[in-house]
């Protein structure tokens, strides 16, 4: 069986239609999801995009792998842990990552593809200095958009902030012919910035739900996010600063447009005969708040039904082993472990910390698995933390280069201390979900949600004994990085 992942960076789980949203984004994705399934409750550890996909690809929790963060150091990108790739690629398949400036991560992390079509590493001082002034490279990008200069200039092609939808979605399609002629196994993994902040997704798609009439600062793309600074003190005014309407229709508009690729990428699939032969994935690497809590922004809170960590999955096994909605908590560390058991290679090749989902698939699981989750490395403090709330300086300001050889822009060891200290953490067990924020003072506040309630009510007080068994647990995943899969804590 081939493997093919389509994903989008920062895309919500709640915007596919198979799980009620209002609007009608995502009918490709949808129609690949009622062949296969859909994962209703899939999780990623970290809402950021380096510790994501480096746990998605490992099935590692990111204190195993040693990448908590996007600002990782020269030394990590050799793993310490095997990789899908890695391990499939050693079993003959043809592995190959293509995607834009958001899929950097898969070239800079050495996961083991064989073949890289994405952009160079986008934390690299070297890299943003050769880009030239920020008003200029804009400019210029709207001429560049060629394969000569994707070989020649990427620092150009490959600018921030500008999805690359059409060409990224181009090249998938380009290698799956190539592997219908070799008939090699391949597994390829496509991601793209389309539903990446600033939502700037290109002509007719902006105008598809807010109009030609809207005449505000944000008509093509949300503003004052264009540089680390702007985004830093954009979180921190909250909702009031912004069009928050006009936003979520770009958001959603964005959405529209990769559910056209994915259509697009399948489509040349099933035309080229592989379809049969191959298991289809649609994921995402983190979701992200639009204002729900007042501000926006991914990977900055974990409170109540926060949709930073969860994350859309869908899979087509053509063998029908997955079928329909599965409602139970998965990890994103269980993913990797899952392909190599659904294509008939053992998991424990990996050093993984999740495990296959294959029981839960045929029905043979019954107990609810721990997951684990916590908030990125905030910019500056977001909108809404507590005046108690252990806090780190400004990101920008634990920021370093290790290395002026290579120019890697990474945390310094004292940065990566303090942001560890002052995450907040959640643990997810069935229709639970204990919250830790860590306070000043050095001790910390537990909250607790159920999360079949329509609100978010803290009821810690309601159930002290449960409150407190999970929150033995969590402390030891926050002091001990001690991730128990399957709990003994008594339901009220």
């Amino acid at each position: 069986m081939n493997i093919l992942m389509i994903g989008s960076d920062t895309m919500r789980a709640d915007r596919l239609g198979i799980m009620g949203y209002e609007r009608d984004l995502t009918p490709n994705i949808d129609k690949l999801a009622r062949e296969g399934a859909w994962l209703e409750n899939m999780y990623v550890p970290i809402g950021r995009t380096a510790p994501s996909m480096t746990s998605l690809l490992t099935g590692t929790w990111p204190r195993h792998n040693r990448v908590s963060s996007n600002f990782i150091p020269d030394e990590v990108f050799d793993l310490s842990v095997k990789a899908l790739p890695e391990v499939l690629a050693s079993r003959g398949y043809e592995t190959v990552a293509v995607g834009d400036w958001a899929a950097s991560d898969l070239g800079k992390i050495r996961f083991g593809f064989e073949r890289l079509v994405t952009a160079p590493d986008q934390w690299n001082i070297k890299y943003l200095i050769s880009q030239g002034p920020k008003d200029l490279r804009l400019f210029l990008s709207l001429f560049t958009q060629n394969e000569w200069v994707r070989l020649f200039a990427p620092e150009i092609y490959y600018l921030a902030s500008r999805p690359l939808t059409t060409e990224v979605g181009r090249q998938a399609r380009d290698f799956l012919s190539e592997f219908s002629e070799r008939g090699t196994p391949f597994f390829m993994t496509t991601f793209i910035a389309t539903t990446h902040p600033p939502f700037s997704v290109e002509y007719p798609y902006y105008m598809h739900f807010s109009g030609e009439d809207y005449r505000g600062r944000s008509k093509f793309s949300m503003t004052d996010v264009f540089t680390p600074e702007a985004i830093a003190k954009a979180q921190a005014k909250g909702a009031e600063a912004y069009d928050v309407q006009q936003i979520v229709d770009l958001y959603d508009a964005a959405v529209l447009r990769f559910d056209d690729e994915v259509g697009r990428i399948v489509d040349h699939l099933e035309k080229l005969g592989l379809k049969d032969n191959t298991i289809v994935i649609v994921f995402s690497d983190h979701g992200t708040d639009l204002f729900e809590k007042g501000t926006w922004g991914q990977g900055n809170t974990v409170l109540g039904k926060d949709p930073s960590n969860h994350i859309p999955f869908v899979i087509l096994d053509p063998r029908q082993r997955v079928k329909g909605g599965i409602s139970a908590t998965a990890r994103s560390v269980d993913i990797a472990p899952t392909l190599l058991d659904l294509v008939g290679v053992d998991p424990g090749l990996l050093d993984a910390d999740g495990s296959s989902l294959l029981p839960l698939f045929e029905g043979k699981e019954h107990r609810p698995r721990a997951a684990y989750l916590a908030t990125g490395a905030w910019l500056a403090r977001v909108k809404g933390m507590a005046e108690d709330h252990a806090s780190v300086p400004p990101l920008m300001e634990l920021l370093e280069i290790r290395d002026y050889d290579t120019g890697t822009i990474s945390l310094s060891e004292k940065g990566v201390e303090l942001i560890e200290k002052a995450r907040d953490r959640a643990l997810r067990w069935g229709q639970w979900k204990l919250v830790r924020l860590p306070l000043k003072t050095g001790e910390a506040r537990y909250a607790l949600y159920d999360l079949e309630r329509d609100d978010d009510e803290n009821v810690a007080d309601q159930y002290p004994e449960l409150t407190a068994c999970l929150a033995d647990v969590l402390d030891a995943w926050a002091e001990k990085a001690l991730a128990v899969t399957w709990l003994s804590c008594t339901e009220p």
